[in-house]
């Protein structure tokens, strides 16, 4: 791959991995409804390979994911749109879920603990 493209394939690729999460899709999951191999994938979302991805790659990806194939791909957009605001609000939601999954795991604790409780309690009685 070129240098003067390396930094826009990037883009591309974590856009790419950022709507596969948004999805709560695996990059097996993708690469499976892709039939592409996860190493690929992986290639694609990190652009570390030195090979380009092609066009008809990038419609099925978007066909894929559900996402139109110009927030893939608008390179320029992305920092002169709405857009650029994509990125930190879906950190923003990210970090909201964990925090939620987070806040879930300590109550299902407490719930164990509760019934650890009234179970001895009723093999007391």
């Amino acid at each position: 791959m070129k240098e003067d493209c390396r930094e826009e394939m990037r883009c591309i690729g974590m856009r790419i991995a950022g709507f596969r999460k948004l999805r709560n899709m695996t990059q097996a999951e993708l690469a499976d409804k892709l039939d592409i191999n996860k190493n690929y994938l992986s290639h694609i979302e990190s652009a570390s390979a030195n090979k380009s991805i092609s066009l008809p790659m990038l419609i099925r990806i978007s066909r894929v994911l559900n996402v139109e194939l110009a927030l893939l791909t608008d390179i320029d957009g992305i920092y002169k749109s709405d857009l650029k605001n994509f990125w930190s609000d879906m950190k923003e939601t990210f970090e909201e879920i964990k925090k939620l999954n987070d806040d879930m795991d300590k109550m299902l604790e407490q719930f164990e603990k509760a019934d650890k409780i009234f179970s001895n309690k009723k093999v007391e009685e």
